[in-house]
């Protein structure tokens, strides 16, 4: 039978998502844990593959056993095999058929700024510190230049495994929750670094480095902008969606 897990893990001491022989990665916890759980070898399908830093609060994860423990049970118990710093939330029965990576319609990843003059002890690895005032109007209005079907060449490292460029951007919201600034961003897919680059460009509008114009310019040129990579440590990846027939317990559609 096909699972469907969803994941939440604090990204810090995680070398990303997908396994490494020599590093220490969410696939690799999470396939030894199942390993003592069920008394099988798993193979993961993991919606996308984050980087080192990156966190997660909702990560789907998807993967075929045998085993004779119910499916709404297997999070339960997965969760006395994994680390602190993961663990299993839900976990449900899909159609065979089903995939974490390739059923993906879209997704929404979180990007938190802490505004604050001082170093945080408390949030040095769940965001990035900015010392300066900003905008967030003119980031708001800079957001828009994003939004609808687009080659987002211009907003992706170097090494992206993605061919197709072009991604639907459905939505950006810029939240205020007390000294974070939170920027959501729903897109069909993303590019390798993408969400980090956005958030960069919209942080750059927020100090008047750059407007709506410029980052639409990139657009029209498809030439990587001048926004940084902003670092792994503010990014949280938030939900991933899928079509209902997916699920074989139509309550279980999220």
């Amino acid at each position: 039978m096909k699972i469907l897990l969803y994941l939440e893990y604090d990204g810090t001491d995680f070398h990303g998502f997908q396994r490494q022989k020599e590093e220490r990665t969410v696939q690799g916890e999470l396939e030894k844990a199942l390993r003592q759980l069920l008394g099988e070898d798993v193979q993961i399908s993991g919606s996308s593959r984050t980087d080192s830093g990156v966190h997660a609060r909702c990560y789907p994860a998807s993967f075929m056993t045998d085993t004779t423990i119910p499916p709404n049970k297997i999070a339960v118990a997965l969760n006395r095999y994994l680390p602190r710093d993961l663990k299993a939330q839900e976990s449900m029965l899909m159609r065979d058929e089903f995939d974490a990576r390739f059923s993906s319609k879209g997704k929404t990843y979180s990007y938190r700024i802490l505004r604050r003059q001082n170093p945080s002890a408390l949030y040095r690895n769940y965001a990035y510190q900015v010392r300066h005032a900003l905008d967030t109007e003119k980031m708001r209005e800079a957001s828009t230049a994003f939004l609808g079907t687009k080659d987002f060449s211009g907003f992706k490292s170097v090494g992206s495994s993605d061919s197709n460029p072009v991604k639907k951007m459905r939505d950006i919201t810029i939240v205020e929750e007390g000294e974070f600034l939170v920027i959501h961003i729903t897109a069909s897919g993303f590019l390798y670094n993408m969400a980090r680059i956005i958030a960069g460009s919209l942080l750059d509008a927020g100090m008047g480095r750059t407007t709506g114009e410029e980052i639409l310019n990139i657009f029209l040129t498809g030439e990587r902008g001048k926004a940084m990579v902003l670092p792994a440590r503010g990014l949280y990846l938030e939900k991933v969606y899928y079509e209902p027939e997916n699920y074989l317990n139509p309550s279980d559609f999220r």
